[in-house]
């Protein structure tokens, strides 16, 4: 007896209808129909439940429909599994991708020189800054190697004032658009507190101290007199940086 028909004549010995058999089951009736019509088979775990349901024989009726069900089966099996396996390798991707962004965009937020430095959506720019007219130092112990006459070398620990970062807006464009990085600059002389600065994000590379009159004109007007450094304040300039990992500039 084919399994279509078997189970057509165990659901109607029940007393079922192929909705109730379908609500049951929890499957369309039209899956129904297709089983006991024989245009598809079950699944090897439907089958079980369809054996414990209809009250049937599984051995007996695997033995009697013979390979072609079985072939069914096993492909259904197979096919599974690689699809199994593709979701799988979607799903990792997907994963790795939104954790790699995640990554890109805390570094953005905190400012991580380190992170936006192998950011490869960011690109290397140059910026132009208004630095204080004089910085901050703080103490520090440097160890400095002095060389005698006859080639022999000491060393020497000393105490000495040193240079702190420097806390500036760097404009990225012409349209006032940058954030507010911190770089080393070292001492600055008296006329030269402006910087033209390569960084990537929050990264920077280089950072030398120019003049005014070595700051493109375009940007200029944006970028302040010598003596009209301010230091950040969120509450009256907003965000310090971006949170954006493909932009460089913090849209302020």
């Amino acid at each position: 007896m084919e399994l279509g028909q078997r189970l057509k004549e165990c659901r109607i010995a029940l007393n079922k209808t192929q909705q109730q058999m379908a609500m049951d089951l929890h499957v369309t009736r039209q899956t129904v129909s297709h089983w006991e019509n024989n245009d598809t088979y079950p699944s090897l775990d439907m089958l079980v439940t369809l054996s414990d349901y209809l009250g049937f024989s599984l051995d007996t009726t695997l033995k009697e429909e013979g390979t072609e069900m079985i072939d069914s089966i096993n492909k259904d099996l197979v096919m599974g599994k690689k699809y199994k396996k593709f979701v799988l390798l979607i799903g990792g991707i997907a994963i790795t991708f939104l954790l790699f962004i995640g990554i890109l965009t805390y570094g953005r937020a905190t400012q991580n020189g380190l992170i936006d430095r192998f950011n490869p959506f960011l690109k290397e720019t140059y910026g132009y800054a208004l630095l204080p007219e004089q910085i901050e130092t703080k103490k520090a112990k440097v160890t400095e190697t002095i060389v005698h006459k006859d080639g022999t070398q000491t060393t020497k620990n000393m105490i000495t004032d040193v240079a702190k970062p420097v806390d500036a807006f760097v404009l990225s464009n012409i349209f006032g658009e940058g954030e507010w990085l911190k770089f080393q600059v070292g001492m600055i002389p008296k006329g030269q507190n402006y910087a033209v600065v390569l960084h990537k994000g929050s990264y920077v590379k280089r950072a030398k101290l120019i003049t005014k009159n070595e700051v493109p004109s375009l940007y200029r007007n944006n970028i302040g007199n010598s003596d009209q450094y301010m230091k950040y304040d969120k509450n009256n300039m907003g965000p310090r940086n971006s949170f954006n990992p493909f932009s460089n500039t913090s849209g302020l």
